[in-house]
């Protein structure tokens, strides 16, 4: 029991810090590359609340941590992240889709720290992440033609 008060205690702590800290996010500047390392737990965090809630739920927060992460992105010097043809084809010229596949690949090597993924590993667990966040009608994430075709395959 004291385990899900525990559990219950930090999920509402965290969503409370981090609605609390989109104004920082919007306005933080990334100044060195110890910064980057630092902000890691915040770039997970907006990932994490972008696939825990639905595309039409704050969308000024959602904005805001999609360019959060594609800040940290472009910076961070421990990651490199390639965004090539099967990703274009995943989100097909779908913004949003692309920017959850962003936030997607950010959570997938933060969440595994272990060892350095490869580029097709990173492709298919943020592949993974995207499709199920989509095939989750609640979220109003309307799907890509690629990610119909995944979603129909599953169902076979």
């Amino acid at each position: 029991m004291k385990k899900i008060i525990l559990v219950i205690t930090v999920l509402l702590v965290s969503h409370v810090s981090i609605a609390q800290n989109f104004n920082e996010l919007e306005h933080y500047e990334f100044n060195s590359v110890e910064s980057y390392k630092t902000e890691q737990a915040n770039v997970l965090l907006c990932a994490n609340y972008l696939f825990n809630n639905p595309t039409n739920t704050s969308e000024l927060n959602r904005l805001t941590s999609i360019q959060y992460i594609i800040k940290w992105m472009t910076g961070t010097p421990d990651y490199t992240f390639e965004i090539g043809e099967k990703a274009l084809e995943l989100t097909k010229g779908n913004d949003d889709l692309l920017g959850l596949y962003m936030a997607a690949m950010s959570k997938v090597v933060l969440e595994n720290t272990e060892r350095q993924l490869s580029n097709d590993e990173i492709y298919n667990q943020s592949e993974e992440v995207l499709v199920n966040y989509c095939s989750n009608a609640d979220n109003k994430m309307k799907p890509s033609r690629k990610i119909k075709k995944i979603l129909k395959s599953r169902k076979e």
